[in-house]
């Protein structure tokens, strides 16, 4: 997979915000995707793929069993 990347969003301000890709996993049947904002490449988020309405949507992982289980299995953290 390309891990070079990059997902846009727009944060509460309304303001453009790039993420890159810094990897990819699947666990439990759910696709998760590990990013870093461009403009602090030391912090890894990780968002889950999940679909609203028919359309693919990105979840942050707020749950702490979620989030030790991705650590657990990535490459990256």
């Amino acid at each position: 997979m390309n891990h070079n990347k990059v997902y846009s969003f727009m944060n509460e301000k309304g303001d453009l915000v790039n993420y890159t890709v810094k990897e990819y996993l699947s666990l439990n049947n759910t696709d998760y995707v590990l990013m870093s904002p461009e403009n602090n490449a030391s912090l890894i988020e990780v968002y889950k793929f999940t679909f609203e309405n028919g359309n693919e949507a990105l979840d942050l992982v707020n749950n702490e069993k979620e989030l030790t289980a991705v650590k657990s299995a990535s490459k990256v953290i």
